[in-house]
């Protein structure tokens, strides 16, 4: 990233400048924040629903949910101690993977929250049916108008309110805990499992609703002392501490009730209550009960508020939500928007179906939070330095998203088709503001996107690969001459009667560049129909004689191979042993790919386990200029290491060039920027920048390969139908590229980073077939069907190097 990157959400970018918040906020304010998020309604109105999925067992699902949260409360606090003036999860996923996603991660997690308020207001109307029968849904629509005017008039007042709700309710949960596990029963427990274990899984993704607003606990990181120490512990223990009374309440509640009068009762924990604390017990449970439910509505009114104005402040809104009361100074308009859709779908949808929904958006955000660390962590961009680090990298937030995707399947249909609709409507959305704001001359903050993020995570994957690959060759480097393993060697095939002068330099300036020997092969193929033993015709000795000259003026050890075996492809692949570093081959016909496909030079591409890099030489006697071209998504090594040991050989210049697309924004544009300087910082040579703009990739790399005398390319993922079935052996664009340029073409591929998935899939089930049957693991790779005929010549002393 450029210095002209600002840190997100360090005040330049949002017009501040130099502002900061006094830290004064201890380990307690953190832990009384995170614990107010979650402690409220979720377990007083959903046993009846969770055991009615789970049984008993539902006190396993609230144990679930709370392990998912904890590895999302892990993941948060590493974002927020990384990005301390953060808004909640909306700005982390924004950030770390641009306003699309930021987009959608908004109005999931507004609509998350809008429905977990939707939910209390529910569970008020049943708390209130419990003192007396009044409609449920109309005591849902009065709290809900009221939490609205409340918060439009005054938010402060109702903040101390919740803070002075939240320690009660603690108090009475620790009370009916502790006294309620007197009272459980063994045999009202049984069975536990009345539904197996898929009912306790599907009941994790419904109660998971209790979890969320965990992390408005991150938007007070900046106002915290020692952050790196008090957010996460702040946050862990209060996710621990809601969990273990979620838990320990539902296994008094399904201990003390029969499973049938939980499933029915509207308020199952003051039922509960009165059994083992008397009717006033009971009493104060339902108090509880009402006082939990209207907390959680405002608080969760309150904090979806707040997304249109992060969204608003990057242009994903429009300016009139985030609009301030005049007389009342509270954003009125977001307020009353939230809560009129709060209260609608609370009159629409019941207990279950809210659970269903808010858990399924909930579940879908917390995984992009998990994710986000990753990228982030991978890219490491100039401003993520983050004072604490989640545990386990990268294996615990992985499976923490992984484990919260997995639960959606368990939510019904309804929860499905609205995480795609909200998908597509934020999709849409997206598109639709950007060419609104970018009409005002204006752009959506963060200015990269999804696709931006992507190509620097190639970058970097590409970068630690070459790297490794560089300094792991130049650590093995010749080996000395008493040394009693084989050195690493350069294998290149000839044909006698064919050009061979540039490939043979190509195999001198590999070999010469790290003191590899070179095993030149010739093979001559023999029909099936003659014994191999039959006499074949030894190389010219001009020709021979030339060669030995050739390799001699290079300074560069070899040994020479005549095989004669009935397949080229097999025999040549019989000398590619561990110690073989690279495969070099010359392609005399036309580079298509019909032509490739089939022939020996196919078969060698697909099953060496070295690298393999095939030259379409075109007439250069020397290589004054090379190319190195990297077609936007840069994966193999072996181009660079080849390129830059050429250059140093011959002494030619060297350029880097990438295509970006002619719409990329200005961040990719740096980070590809970027990459190709930490690219030639990896070579030896010094090399030419070059960046080009085009739709087609082919078309800019072919123009720029006219003014250079040998284009050097990686083969490519390119995943598609045709890889699965073949089509492609290297990659479209390199096929493209070697049958349409008018120089010479290197294609290189890197076996370790270039897997077929058709290669992968068969090597699988061969696996489990050899397993089924006993058969032997791996078939010999030294091939019995061809004669060495070798003739060796003694390697020549080093000389100095020459220019073609």
């Amino acid at each position: 990233m450029s210095d002209a990157q600002t840190l997100p959400g360090s005040g330049k970018e949002a017009g501040e400048s130099g502002r900061e918040l006094s830290r004064e906020l201890g380990f307690f304010a953190v832990f009384a924040t995170a614990t107010g998020t979650m402690i409220g309604a979720g377990i007083f109105v959903l046993p009846g629903v969770a055991a009615a999925g789970a049984g008993p067992g539902a006190a396993l699902s609230f144990l679930f949910a709370g392990l998912i949260t904890c590895v999302a409360a892990m993941s948060v606090s590493e974002l927020a101690t990384a990005m301390p003036k953060a808004g909640g999860d909306y700005y982390f996923v924004s950030r770390a993977t641009g306003p699309l996603v930021g987009s959608m991660v908004g109005m999931g997690a507004w609509l998350a929250l809008v429905l977990k308020g939707s939910f209390a207001l529910v569970g008020l109307g049943q708390y209130v049916y419990h003192f007396s029968p009044v409609p449920i849904l109309l005591t849902a629509a009065a709290g809900g108008i009221l939490l609205t005017l409340v918060n439009v008039i005054g938010a402060k007042a109702s903040g101390t309110l919740q803070n002075l709700i939240v320690v009660a309710l603690l108090v009475i949960m620790v009370i009916f805990a502790v006294v309620g596990l007197t009272a459980v029963e063994r045999e009202t427990l049984a069975p536990v499992l009345p539904f197996g274990w898929g009912g306790v899984f599907s009941t994790t993704g419904v109660v998971f609703i209790s979890y969320l607003g965990v992390m408005k606990a991150a938007a007070i990181s900046e106002e915290v002392k020692n952050p790196g120490r008090n957010l996460p512990l702040g946050i862990l223990s209060s996710v621990l501490v809601v969990t273990v009374l979620y838990v320990l309440t539902m296994v008094i509640v399904t201990g003390v009730l029969p499973l049938d009068v939980v499933t029915e009762a509207p308020a199952p924990l003051a039922d509960a209550g009165g059994i083992f604390l008397g009717a006033l017990g009971g009493m104060v449970v339902a108090v509880a009960g009402l006082l939990a439910t209207l907390s959680t509505g405002n608080a969760a009114l309150l904090s979806s508020s707040r997304y249109p104005f992060a969204m608003a402040r990057d242009g994903l809104m429009t300016e009139w939500i985030s609009g301030i009361h005049k007389q009342f100074r509270t954003p009125a308009r977001s307020i009353v928007c939230t809560g009129a859709v709060m209260t609608g779908l609370a009159l629409l949808l019941d207990v279950e179906g809210l659970a269903k929904l808010g858990g399924a958006f909930g579940l879908i955000v917390f995984a992009l939070v998990n994710i986000s660390v990753v990228i982030l962590r991978r890219t490491q961009p100039a401003w993520y330095r983050p004072s604490f680090h989640i545990p386990f990298y990268p294996v615990l937030p992985l499976v923490g998203a992984v484990a919260a995707l997995a639960l959606l399947p368990g939510l019904g249909l309804l929860s499905h088709v609205s995480a795609v609709g909200l998908a597509l409507i934020a999709t849409a959305w997206y598109f639709w503001r950007r060419k609104t704001v970018e009409a005002e001359g204006n752009s959506l903050q963060p200015e990269y996107g999804l696709a931006d993020r992507l190509q620097e995570l190639q970058q970097v994957q590409s970068l630690e690969e070459k790297r490794v690959a560089l300094e792991g060759i130049r650590e093995e480097g010749p080996r000395a001459p008493g040394d009693q393993e084989e050195p690493v060697r350069v294998l290149v095939e000839v044909e006698e009667g064919k050009p061979y002068k540039q490939l043979l330099a190509l195999a001198a300036a590999f070999g010469h560049r790290y003191g590899f020997p070179v095993d030149v092969v010739m093979v001559t193929e023999v029909p099936y129909q003659r014994p191999l033993e039959t006499e074949v015709s030894s190389p010219s000795p001009q020709w021979m004689e030339k060669l030995q000259r050739r390799m001699e003026e290079h300074g560069v050890p070899f040994r020479f191979h005549h095989l004669i075996a009935r397949d080229r492809a097999r025999a040549i692949l019989g000398l590619v042993e561990p110690d073989v570093r690279i495969v070099l081959l010359d392609w005399h016909r036309a580079f298509r790919i019909t032509h490739l496909l089939g022939s020996y030079v196919d078969t060698v591409l697909r099953k060496s386990p070295a690298r393999v890099a095939i030259l379409k030489y075109r007439g250069h006697k020397k290589y004054d200029r090379i190319l190195v071209a990297t077609a936007g998504s840069p994966y193999a090594t072996a181009e660079v290491e080849l390129a830059d040991a050429v250059a140093s050989f011959t002494g030619a210049t060297l350029t880097f060039m990438m295509v970006l697309p002619p719409d990329a924004s200005e961040t990719r544009e740096e980070q590809a920027r970027e990459y190709l300087q930490r690219l030639n910082d990896l070579t030896d040579n010094e090399a030419e920048l070059l960046l080009a703009r085009g739709e087609d990739v082919t078309r800019e790399i072919l123009t720029a390969g006219e003014d250079h005398d040998l284009v050097v390319l990686g083969s490519s993922r390119e995943v598609s139908l045709r890889t699965f079935f073949g089509r492609y052996v290297v990659g479209r664009t390199a096929d493209d590229i070697g049958e349409r340029a008018e120089g010479s073409v290197l294609v290189a591929r890197d076996p370790r980073v270039a897997r077929r998935i058709s290669g992968r899939l068969s090597r699988w089930i061969g696996k489990v077939y050899r397993r089924l049957t006993g058969r032997p693991g791996r078939f010999p790779t030294r091939l019995p069907d061809s004669v060495d005929a070798e003739k060796q010549v003694e390697p020549f002393p080093r000389k100095p190097q020459r220019r073609l």
